[in-house]
């Protein structure tokens, strides 16, 4: 028959219990009760509920005016409560205290530039809280990795989703002190919470099954369940009394069971009782400490109870006084009882202890654990203290029999136990592979049992396992059972190890600027990935040439090889960051042997200026074709004659290296124009104007006499005498 343990903190906590109290508080009272979304995740809870009366609706605008809307537990934000007034629907709001307490340290929250949440966007907590922020806020979940956590933060607020394990949200705390100018951390973990998962943690230790009960949509209990998993493997998770399978529980000393905030205690009662009728356990709850060792005030009562027996039983004759008080000078013994004594004499094969009983004790060579090569003589010289335990009281010679195997045996417990407690990251060890099991290998610790996963002996999956049968490898201890002295290992934590040490030694076998060939093995958007020799570099896109590209592969091809120069390595990082255009000729280096004076080449326009074309005569090398060399005639505007795009076939007229100039003609490849005297216009003839009448002019004098003129037609006229004016006023 099975213990059965019921956690301590299983059950409604008090935000759930207060919604739930809550809600039938006001279905009690005939009121139209309408929840905002499920109010706990469970499915019985939600039932019953329903049939006080209760609606759970998805929708504000499900309802109407006169209802009582509840916010429940997870809280929600300010919007949805002022689209509850606007329903006309009165507001009971059950947010748990912890939830509330949040919000109103993010409604505070104007002084920073972001709010980190650790949870799940999608539950219902983290909606509700998202809208009280003041500030951008940024949701990571609790097992991302540290690569997922923005760079670059200003002053962060860091808080929890109130279900999440505390071991995550210090891990993702800790990643944004590298990555935020400024953490604060707000803990936001319900205490319930922590205490309940230590108290998972604890009981799958010590359980040979554990039932985990709760909604499968609950959080907080599938974390329980995640727990309990990764130290009890015979874990279930049911959600009801119908789902818990005992079949496999007739073996089991203790069981444990536990339950997730949302699960009510009926529940629970109901899973205890079904495994009591099955007659699988004995369903009685206890205390986690009720089945642990026994404590020294337990021992200490026995150990004088069984003394008392034993004084009783070997006390010798009242009758004698002398007798009688010769034994009260004696100490007093009892099998099991751990003795010190000086050795009084020491042979090949046993020791005598004085132990100051009426008999001495004799401790034989095999009831102790020492070397074949051990001289028991030197190392336990006579005079010197020894301890043991009294096995027996009379060896049949009188003689007391000692035994030094159990001592030894907890004092190399406690010496191994101690040294794990104290360098459990650092202490490898090395074992026998024995034999295999269902879900990894036997072996053995310092003589311990010890179990390896098959999960934790290689870096990658191994479907056969006897390969590793009778190696000797090295292991970390991940895990201990001080109660039954056994011991949980990892190879793979060696392998880890040693395999980032090479790596980290690869990585320091290069350095900047030193120029190494690779095997280009990757080609992105970005870059090029090159295989330098067991490291994969880094070869930037701007790296590459000298002229701008639009892809790598413009320039490389996969498998080409070729060689880089280490332009960074970090390898702590694990990156090295390659440079290929710097070991290239720039492309004007290239120009004096390229282009010479008088060479013909072709070229494209590619920009046009009020003095002249540049055209391009390969990707970086530009030359200029003056206005006065595009055409073999006087031309107002470059743009009368080219284009942009016009590939145009050029004269070398000039080249300056060290300028990067290069002067081009057209002109000089066109023959020259033909000096033809163009062709005058004839102009029609105009009418010769002989009425000299039409341009006579009449005028007046200051007494009012008419006079008259004639307008010049011609400059001949215009230049007529002064005289001949006179005489024409005269006339």
């Amino acid at each position: 028959m099975a213990k059965v343990i019921v956690a301590k903190y299983a059950g409604f906590c008090f935000g759930v219990e207060r919604a739930v109290s809550g809600v039938l508080k006001l279905a009690e009272e005939s009121r139209k009760v309408k929840v905002l979304g499920e109010l706990i995740h469970n499915a019985d809870v939600n039932e019953m509920l329903k049939t006080k009366g209760v609606s759970i609706i998805d929708d504000v605008s499900e309802l109407e005016p006169g209802d009582t809307a509840v916010i429940r537990s997870h809280g929600a934000e300010p919007k949805l409560y002022d689209k509850i007034r606007a329903a006309g629907a009165e507001i009971v709001d059950l947010t748990c205290p912890f939830v509330a307490r949040i919000h109103k340290k993010l409604a505070e929250s104007e002084d920073f530039s972001h709010i980190v949440i650790v949870g799940s966007s999608e539950h219902p907590e983290i909606i509700g809280t998202v809208g009280w922020a003041k500030v951008p806020v940024i949701v990571i979940p609790a097992d991302a990795d540290e690569e997922a956590i923005p760079e670059g933060l200003g002053n962060v607020l860091v808080c929890a989703q109130t279900t999440i394990k505390k071991a995550d949200f210090m891990r993702i705390c800790e990643a944004l002190e590298k990555r935020a100018a400024s953490v604060e951390v707000f803990m936001s973990i319900c205490d319930a919470t922590e205490k309940r998962q230590a108290e998972a943690e604890e009981l799958s230790k010590i359980s040979d099954a554990v039932i985990v009960v709760g909604g499968k949509n609950s959080s907080n209990t599938r974390k329980l369940y995640e727990i309990a998993k990764k130290n009890c493997k015979n874990t279930q998770y049911v959600e009801r009394t119908a789902q818990v399978f005992l079949d496999n529980m007739g073996k089991c000393d203790i069981i444990s069971v536990i339950a997730g905030a949302s699960t009510p205690d009926w529940i629970i009662r109901e899973v205890r009782t079904q495994m009591s009728e099955q007659e699988k356990v004995q369903a009685t709850e206890e205390e986690v400490k009720e089945i642990m060792p026994e404590t020294e005030t337990t021992v200490e009562i026995a150990e004088q109870a069984e003394a008392k027996e034993e004084a009783a039983a070997e006390s010798i004759d009242e009758e004698s006084n002398f007798a009688a008080e010769l034994e009260k000078t004696f100490v007093r013994i009892r099998r099991g009882q751990f003795v010190k004594g000086y050795v009084v004499q020491v042979t090949e094969n046993e020791i005598c202890v004085n132990i100051g009983y009426k008999s001495d004790g004799i401790l034989k060579l095999d009831e102790m654990d020492v070397e074949e090569d051990v001289n028991i003589q030197e190392a336990f010289p006579v005079g010197s203290e020894i301890e043991a335990e009294v096995v027996s009281l009379n060896d049949g010679e009188g003689n007391v029999v000692l035994s030094r195997k159990k001592i030894e045996g907890q004092m190399k417990w406690k010496k191994l136990a101690d040294e794990i407690d104290e360098n459990k990251e650092t202490a490898v060890y090395e074992c026998k592979v024995s034999r295999v099991i269902k879900g990894g290998v036997l072996t053995k610790l310092e003589g311990y049992d010890a179990f390896i996963p098959a999960s934790r002996l290689s870096l990658s999956y191994v479907e056969d396992l006897n390969q590793f049968v009778g190696q000797t490898i090295k292991v970390k201890v991940i895990d201990v059972d001080k109660r039954q002295k056994r011991f949980v290992l990892s190879h793979k934590e060696i392998l880890q190890a040693e395999a980032e040490e090479a790596e980290k030694a690869l990585y320091a076998k290069y350095s900047k600027g030193e120029v190494v060939t690779g095997t280009v093995k990757r080609l992105t958007d970005f870059g090029a990935f090159v295989d330098i020799g067991g490291v994969d570099g880094l070869l930037h896109i701007t790296d590459i040439s000298w002229t701008r590209i639009k892809h790598p592969k413009d320039v490389l091809s996969e498998n080409q090889e070729i060689e880089v120069r280490i332009k960074n390595v970090d390898p702590e990082k694990k990156k090295v960051s390659l440079e290929y255009r710097q070991l290239q000729p720039r492309p004007w280096d290239l120009v004096p042997e390229k282009y010479h004076e008088g060479d013909v080449v072709e070229g494209k326009v590619v920009r046009i200026a009020p003095f002249g074309a540049f055209v391009e005569l390969e990707p970086s090398v530009d030359g200029l074709v003056h206005i006065s060399q595009v055409t073999n005639r006087r031309i107002e505007k470059v743009e009368d004659v080219l284009a942009e795009g016009d590939v145009v076939t050029v004269k070398v007229l000039e080249v300056n290296a060290e300028k990067k100039r290069i002067s081009l003609s057209i002109r000089a490849l066109m023959e020259p124009a033909k000096q033809e005297k163009p062709e005058r216009e004839e102009r029609p003839e105009r009418p010769r104007r002989n009425n000299r009448e039409q341009n006579r002019r009449v005028e007046r004098d200051a007494d009012n006499n008419e006079f008259s003129y004639v307008m010049p037609t011609s400059f001949e006229e215009a230049t007529t005498s002064l005289a001949d004016l006179f005489k024409q006023l005269d006339d």
